[in-house]
């Protein structure tokens, strides 16, 4: 596909990976293929997007891909890219979503790394926020709530879905990006995303989108809530619990994301404190 903010043709290759591994973005563009791993460290914040930067090499619009690949239950994967920014294609996690699946997903017999959410976390403010939450329900559910106010052409909505396999190829790879009609001008005129047509993804005017038209009502809010689980993958950790969003974009996200991944690492930490202790003790 073509990138929206170089217009770039750019191609993607999904690899099967070693246990342990993660999830390993390899720059095939650049002289000896460098590697940038999908870790909350090598987060940086960009405008309208998440971007990976190591040792000087980024890949940046990554939260599409690596939502399908959390939502899929994929731990390791090699993903070979011939252009530092991921291809659009509709706006939406669906295409990847397609090809993963159709590639199978080979189970490798080593644990992966989870955590419980053990108690409340609230990042933002009053108008933009966003919050894990302990949950007796297994797995992880997110629920996002958009409102734009009444001068925004975009609805309010909100969506609660559970992260699973099914959910996510069903309910939430297809919900596309979004933007107002004065955004895209804008970009536009700046020379971003020349090529992007109003059937390329959801451009909304006063009447609702523009030459294009909604997969679901609430497809907005689906649509954040599919960036939620790309941004939380960072944290490289499966989540159990529950996430609130309100009105949150990527940099909130990956606060959240590296707040999770710092308390999940004191739990280890602790955890392996305490058996080095009783081990100790029985001695």
């Amino acid at each position: 596909g073509r990138g929206y903010w170089s217009g770039c043709a750019i191609s993607l290759t999904f690899l099967p990976a070693d246990a342990n591994c993660g999830i390993v973005f390899r720059r095939i563009d650049l002289p000896g293929k460098p590697t940038i791993r999908a870790q909350v460290a090598n987060r940086r914040d960009t405008q309208l997007r998440t971007t990976l930067v190591e040792a000087a090499v980024h890949v940046e619009m990554v939260e599409h891909v690596l939502a399908a690949i959390y939502a899929l239950e994929i731990d390791n994967c090699i993903i070979e890219c011939d252009a530092p920014e991921m291809p659009g294609m509709d706006g939406s996690s669906l295409a990847f979503a397609i090809a993963l699946e159709g590639a199978g997903i080979r189970r490798q017999w080593d644990s992966c790394e989870e955590y419980s959410i053990a108690f409340p976390i609230r990042l933002g403010d009053d108008n933009q926020w966003v919050m894990a939450i302990p949950s007796v329900d297994p797995g992880l559910t997110i629920r996002y709530e958009l409102d734009y106010g009444a001068k925004s052409s975009v609805p309010t909505c909100e969506s609660t879905l559970e992260i699973t396999r099914e959910n996510f190829s069903q309910q939430i790879a297809p919900a596309r990006t979004f933007l107002e009609e004065h955004e895209a001008k804008q970009l536009q005129s700046k020379g971003v995303a020349s090529h992007v047509t109003y059937r390329d993804l959801l451009v909304f005017g006063p009447e609702g989108p523009i030459d294009n038209s909604l997969r679901f009502d609430d497809e907005c809010s689906r649509h954040k809530l599919l960036d939620v689980i790309g941004d939380l993958s960072l944290c490289g950790i499966r989540l159990q619990g529950k996430i609130i969003a309100h009105r949150s974009g990527h940099r909130l996200n990956g606060l959240l994301a590296k707040e999770l991944w710092e308390v999940s690492k004191k739990q280890r930490l602790d955890s392996n404190l305490n058996s080095i202790t009783n081990m100790r003790k029985a001695a």
